[in-house]
C-alpha cells in the first residue's frame, strides 16, 4: 500500500536559478527491477525537479505543493534565487522511467503532481506477472480528497503497461488510480499480493437536488446528506481488474475510523 511505498534519500544536485534557466530534473530514486548487473539489466527511476531540497520535500510531502507554503516551512532555506526560480517557474511534476543500464529511457510517464515514490519490490499477481506501485503524492495539506495516488504497472517490452479495471455494472474500462486521503483509502488482500483490493469511499449525495443545483463556484450546503462506497477489485488473472461497487446512503466515513469489515463490501 502506499504508506508502505519506499522512499530513498534524495540525492540532489541544484541546477542553476538565474532566469531563463531551464529547470532540470534529478534522480530522486532508481530501483532494479530485472537482471541486476547484466546487460539486460532494467531500472524504474523516479525523477524531480532538481530545485527541491530534502528540507523541501519533507515539508511537501503529504502538504501543500505551493512554494509560498513549503519555502516557509521550518527547516527550509533558500536564497534569493531560488526562491526567484520558484516565483518564476512552477514546480515540475515528477516523471517516471524505465532505463536500460547505459541510461538510455525506455519509455517515460509525467505522473499528475510534484513528488513520487516507488515500491523497492514487486506484488506478485496471478500469472507470474510482478506489479509495481508507483505513488504520486497531490496531497495540498488539507481537503478530503486529495492525497497519495497509486497506479499498479508491469514492465513488458520495454514499455509499462498500466493496469485498468472494468466496471462489472457498466462495463467502462479505466485506469486503475486509487487514492489514500482523509475521506478515502484502500488495502490489498492479502497485503503482499495484487490479486485483491477493498477501497472505502465517503462523499456527498450527488443524487440530491441541492447538490445538482449548486452552481459553479458556489459552497456546497452544509447539510448535504453522505454516501459511502464500499468497492471491491478483483484480478481478472489476465492484467486487469473487474470493480464491484456496494452504496450505502446516509452513512459517513473517514479517516478517524478503522476501515470496515470485508463484510462490508461487495462479492
Amino acid at each position: 500500500m502506499i504508506s508502505r511505498l519506499l522512499v530513498l534519500p534524495l540525492m540532489v544536485a541544484l541546477a542553476a536559478c538565474s532566469p531563463g534557466t531551464p529547470i532540470e530534473f534529478v534522480v530522486h530514486q532508481s530501483t532494479v527491477i530485472a537482471d541486476a548487473g547484466k546487460p539486460t539489466e532494467r531500472r524504474i527511476e523516479i525523477l524531480e525537479d532538481a530545485r527541491f531540497t530534502p528540507a523541501m520535500r519533507t515539508a511537501m510531502w503529504g502538504g501543500s505543493k505551493d512554494p509560498a507554503d513549503f519555502l516557509a516551512a521550518p527547516g527550509v532555506t533558500a536564497d534569493a534565487a531560488l526562491k526567484r526560480s520558484f516565483a518564476e517557474t512552477e514546480p515540475r511534476r515528477a516523471l517516471v522511467r524505465l532505463i536500460d543500464p547505459t541510461g538510455k529511457v525506455l519509455a517515460e510517464r509525467q505522473l499528475d503532481c510534484e513528488l513520487a515514490a516507488t515500491s523497492d519490490h514487486p506484488l506478485p499477481q496471478a500469472g507470474d506477472r510482478k506489479v509495481w506501485a508507483v505513488g504520486n503524492d497531490c496531497s495540498t495539506g488539507d481537503g478530503l480528497y486529495a492525497g497519495l495516488i497509486t497506479r499498479f504497472t508491469t514492465v513488458e517490452g520495454d514499455k509499462f503497461v498500466w493496469q485498468h479495471y472494468v466496471d462489472a455494472a457498466s462495463l467502462d474500462n479505466e485506469e486503475m488510480t486509487l487514492v489514500q486521503a482523509a475521506r478515502i483509502t484502500w488495502h490489498l488482500r492479502p497485503k503482499d499480493r495484487a490479486e485483491t483490493i477493498l477501497e472505502v469511499s465517503c462523499h456527498p449525495d450527488f443524487t440530491d437536488r441541492r447538490f445538482q443545483a449548486v452552481k459553479p463556484g458556489e459552497a456546497l450546503p452544509q447539510d448535504l446528506p453522505d454516501v459511502t462506497d464500499y468497492i471491491r477489485y478483483r484480478a481478472d488473472g489476465q492484467g486487469g481488474w473487474i470493480r464491484q461497487q456496494r452504496t450505502v446512503k446516509g452513512k459517513r466515513w473517514d479517516d478517524r475510523q478503522d476501515f470496515p469489515a470485508e463484510s462490508e463490501f461487495p462479492g
